[in-house]
């Protein structure tokens, strides 16, 4: 997850290049999504089958919420807090114990 985040803050970093890369055709944003959407899927069902990650979450909003976390947290001095709201997102994503009666 942390080379994840590495990855996201330094193509934040780059954003205006990778525009203009898109742009031109030199990047293909939907491959590269793709490509993204598939690691993730591969993670989350292996997490699945193992019992650690609930089964109701798809890779779009897994996705969505790395590209959240790293876009609001791209600021300089806020890496704990990107680390903290990680720390977040993957709690949620294990699997719910019933909650006790009584």
């Amino acid at each position: 997850m942390d080379l994840f985040g590495t990855w996201i803050a330094a193509k934040n970093g780059m954003h205006a290049t990778l525009l203009s890369m898109i742009d031109s055709g030199d990047l293909a944003h939907a491959r590269t999504r793709d490509e993204l959407l598939a690691a993730i899927s591969t993670i989350l069902d292996a997490g699945v089958t193992a019992g650690d990650l609930r089964p109701d979450v798809t890779p779009e909003e897994i996705s969505a919420a790395l590209i959240g976390i790293f876009t609001v947290t791209r600021q300089p001095g806020s890496t704990g807090i990107a680390d903290r709201l990680l720390d977040i997102l993957l709690d949620g994503l294990r699997p719910q114990q019933p909650h006790p009666t009584g």
